[in-house]
């Protein structure tokens, strides 16, 4: 059995599409757009479920979502039960240039513990917002929300299994929110 450790997180099935049980998911990455992959894996309850997908069963939306039907998948009411499950692919299905990519989703950041290198841990990553390019976390310090860049050069450490991420906050910018 297939255990998450040994699958890339390709996306998250988001809503559904039409009546005939095609499912939208926002992707991680272009994983699902660029291959034309025969079965998926489900996230259902904490167990991963393998599901066929049939000939021309995914199609890309965007440059961050797919439409998916799913063999068997026949109605809307089948298909609603799968809203916000995450799609794997096992890591032997993941092309090389993938598994090389250094870029991070920063949507997985979301629920995060956010700390400052010097100020220690600070407040949870609540949004991440996109600002033509410029991606922004929103974190919560004290009550209040505060807008941090997400740039290369203030990423210090990230932590997937404690679920934090240590950066160095630009100077001063705490102060403008916390004074």
């Amino acid at each position: 059995m297939l255990r998450k450790e040994d699958c890339y997180l390709a996306g998250t099935f988001t809503k559904t599409h039409g009546v005939k049980g095609e499912l939208v998911a926002k992707t991680n990455g272009d994983l699902l757009e660029r291959n034309k992959l025969e079965s998926i894996l489900v996230d259902i309850d904490g167990g991963l479920v393998p599901f066929f997908i049939p000939k021309n069963g995914m199609n890309s939306r965007n440059h961050s979502s797919v439409r998916i039907l799913l063999e068997d998948m026949s109605t809307e009411e089948k298909a609603k039960r799968f809203i916000g499950c995450d799609i794997y692919v096992p890591m032997k299905d993941v092309p090389d240039y993938i598994e090389e990519q250094d870029e991070l989703d920063p949507n997985v950041l979301i629920g995060f513990t956010y700390e400052d290198e010097e100020k220690g841990e600070l407040g949870e990553i609540l949004d991440i917002q996109d600002f033509s390019g410029n991606i922004v976390l929103v974190v919560e310090i004290s009550g209040e929300e505060v807008m941090i860049p997400f740039a290369d050069e203030n990423f210090i450490e990230l932590d997937e299994e404690n679920k934090t991420i240590v950066m160095e906050t630009p100077d001063g910018l705490l102060d403008l929110y916390l004074e």
